[in-house]
């Protein structure tokens, strides 16, 4: 499963006024499949994975189920396309699924992701001080570090490690994968450019 997608698990539920959010930043993603063929557009793949995990969904089989179990009320929300008034929605089958989250810009899916929860979060903090005002501004505390993925292995034997950027409130802004041994140092600033730390220390 990617990456990406792990950030999500024991992240609150999403609210259906926030998939719309979510959508705008997956619809940015390049497409991994072939022009032909393509019966789901790649938002709708991806938000209902994303939907997946956040109902507890671990592996791409258990995505795909949830998927398929969704009702029309979740799909459309999630970006369905209607080909006919009268026929209800479908959901990706499984080998869509697992084509596309075997296929997908793993760091752009992370960046997009992380960039949605980043906002949710900021926008919940943001009503938080709007009640209650604190003291003095309120600064994000950025932390970066490298762990290896217990349990996570290649095909080749070798462990997955990431480089992490990790806000104070648990959400990872930017994470990409290195070598476990290379030299996190010459990773960590590459990892932190796009980020907008105005508001971090």
């Amino acid at each position: 499963m990617p990456v990406g997608l792990g950030q999500l698990a024991g992240s609150d539920p999403a609210r259906s006024d926030e998939l719309p959010n979510l959508l705008d930043r997956l619809r940015r993603l390049p497409d991994p499949r072939r022009l032909k063929g393509r019966r789901n557009p790649l938002p709708h793949v991806l938000a209902l994975a994303a939907c997946a995990v956040l109902a507890a969904a671990k592996s791409l089989t258990t995505i795909a189920e949830w998927a398929a179990d969704a009702p029309d009320q979740l799909l459309l929300p999630c970006g369905a396309t209607l080909r006919d008034p009268d026929r209800p929605c479908r959901a990706p089958s499984e080998a869509t699924v697992r084509r596309v989250l075997q296929r997908i810009d793993g760091d752009a899916l992370d960046a997009a992701i992380g960039g949605w929860l980043a906002a949710r979060a900021d926008a919940s903090r943001a009503a938080d001080e709007d009640e209650h005002p604190p003291p003095r501004p309120v600064r994000v505390a950025i932390a970066v570090d490298g762990k290896s993925l217990g349990g996570a292995i290649r095909t080749d034997g070798r462990c997955i490690h990431l480089l992490s950027a990790l806000r104070g409130d648990g959400i990872v802004p930017a994470q990409r994968e290195v070598d476990a041994k290379s030299n996190e140092i010459t990773a960590f600033r590459p990892r932190l450019e796009p980020l907008d730390l105005s508001a971090c220390f």
